[in-house]
């Protein structure tokens, strides 16, 4: 049997990555039309964190694609892998935790945010795999 050289190995690797990178990446949504004074639940992250946790398929049920108001602590302001900036709410010594996806104009008020802050994030709630995140996340109060 052939062994392919680590170039080929290399190239055929980032191939399949990129597949599967590019059939990850979803539509962008416009937020600018939505009325975020006025969200379906305000609840803590530990508590929304804690109903998905119990269970999954009724939490999707009731929150998914709700604007909704999430207050706790700020985990982290950062970037994923795609470069989509985002806070995360969670505890200090919790795995409980919500990602909040911002919208390009909530980029720059997120940088003055800081580990451990108390916040309050309004967003649309999305992808609950890894966790419940949000999109297209303002920060409401900080």
């Amino acid at each position: 049997m052939r062994k392919l050289p680590q170039s080929a190995a290399f190239f055929a690797g980032l191939g399949i990555f990129s597949l599967l990178a590019a059939g990850s990446v979803e539509d962008e949504v416009d937020y600018s039309g939505l009325d975020y004074s006025s969200p379906a639940y305000r609840v803590n992250y530990k508590d929304l964190a804690d109903e998905f946790d119990e269970n999954s398929i009724a939490a999707e049920s009731k929150y998914d694609g709700q604007l909704i108001y999430v207050s706790g602590p700020v985990g982290s302001v950062d970037k994923d892998i795609l470069d989509n900036p985002y806070v995360s709410i969670t505890g200090q010594y919790d795995f409980a935790s919500v990602q909040c996806f911002l919208t390009p104009g909530e980029v720059e008020g997120a940088s003055s945010l800081r580990k451990g802050q108390r916040v309050v994030v309004a967003g649309v709630v999305g992808g609950t795999t890894l966790g419940v995140t949000l999109d297209g996340c303002r920060v409401v109060s900080d």
